[in-house]
């Protein structure tokens, strides 16, 4: 496929008036939006590092549309909830939320016209959790649920790494906020605010994608993890899987 090149700088349609957000703001529903169609093609890059203590596993992104779709970053909006059972049968949940964002960069347009954009050469989304080793002897099994819904969008104002990479305080319509432990992408927190805001983000077009880790630790058949594009679970060391749009 040749890719025809085009500009680097991309026109970024905003609204110059932003509401302001408080406290008592109501959140609104996720409304279905009229955006350009797009789709997302997701790329594991290498085998998956899974062990009894965590996970380790690194995604590349590939946006392809028709049209050019005048939207600087790949935003996405995280859910994750941990799930420790102990022996005596109790059983205690962690969750925590994240909006972070990529920003795109054009490649160039095929020969059918379709506009392809990638995130920052040598970024990539990296997921991982470590120190299941750690916990207390009395927990029996660990669940680890992370769903992502990854969209398009503008964003604006963020304090984004040379690589392109920022946290922010919320996504579009307020229906999720940024709640993370410091130790959460602890070199990010250290380093960068989470700030910006999103915007043009037709969110409702995006696609989901889960993580699933499971350990038992009085089990040998174990940890287990899977990956889901939406289509059913599936090994993670698949060499390559395209995830359309919801």
């Amino acid at each position: 496929m040749k890719l025809r090149p085009v500009p680097l700088a991309i026109a970024i349609v905003i609204g110059l008036m932003v509401a302001a957000c408080t406290s008592s703001q109501p959140i609104v529903e996720r409304q279905q939006r009229s955006v350009t169609p797009y789709e997302i093609t997701v790329v594991p890059i290498g085998p998956a590092q899974v062990s009894r203590d965590g996970f380790d596993t690194r995604f590349e992104f590939e946006v392809v549309s028709p049209l050019d779709l005048y939207r600087n970053s790949l935003v996405q909006e995280l859910r994750q909830t941990v799930t420790l059972v102990y022996k005596d049968g109790r059983r205690k949940q962690r969750e925590l939320s994240l909006v972070e964002a990529f920003r795109l960069r054009p490649m160039g347009v095929d020969d059918n016209g379709r506009h392809h954009y990638r995130i920052f050469a040598g970024q990539s989304d990296r997921h991982s959790m470590r120190g299941l080793d750690e916990l207390s002897s009395d927990v029996k099994s660990v669940e680890i649920y992370r769903e992502v819904f990854a969209y398009v969008a503008n964003v604006m104002d963020a304090d984004f790494t040379p690589a392109g990479f920022a946290h922010l305080p919320e996504n579009e319509d307020g229906s999720l906020v940024s709640d993370i432990p410091q130790r959460f992408n602890e070199n990010y927190q250290n380093n960068h605010n989470t700030r910006g805001w999103v915007r043009n983000s037709g969110d409702a077009r995006g696609l989901t994608y889960r993580i699933k880790y499971r350990l038992t630790r009085t089990s040998g058949n174990n940890p287990h993890f899977e990956v889901d594009n939406g289509g059913g679970y599936g090994e993670v060391e698949t060499p390559s899987v395209v995830w359309l749009p919801d």
